[in-house]
């Protein structure tokens, strides 16, 4: 592949990230209004089980699949450091692995601080 295809192949990866926050933010909007609205005070048992599930699986299922795009980019940076020469944009994005691995670290930290804030809160 040329240069100018790996940064095409580069900018949709990074729009297919986005694009896979998307449904966990706004699960964690809609059960943060309902928790701050104290709706979950007078739930049942089983209703906050329910929204505490509901929030991991969800979670799971998008950390899975940015984990997934995480790779592919991956092994983009590696193919774009094969390039030679590079123009300033191919050279920013072949020096991106160390930012890739620190998203998928802070993915993970954020992840698992906010599924035990929230089972701390509602439960």
């Amino acid at each position: 592949m040329t240069e100018m295809e790996l940064i095409n192949l580069w900018n949709d990866k990074r729009k297919q990230l986005i694009s896979a926050q998307l449904h966990s933010t706004i699960t964690i909007a809609v059960i943060t209004v309902l928790a701050v609205m104290g709706y979950f005070e007078s739930a049942s048992d089983g209703a906050k089980l329910f929204a505490l599930l509901f929030l991991g699986t969800i979670g799971a299922l998008g950390i899975l699949n940015q984990f997934a795009i995480i790779r592919e980019s991956s092994t983009l940076v590696d193919d774009l450091k094969k390039q030679s020469p590079l123009s300033a944009t191919g050279e920013a994005i072949a020096a991106s692995k160390q930012y890739l691995n620190l998203t998928r670290i802070m993915m993970i930290g954020f992840s698992v601080a906010l599924l035990v804030g929230f089972a701390l809160v509602v439960l």
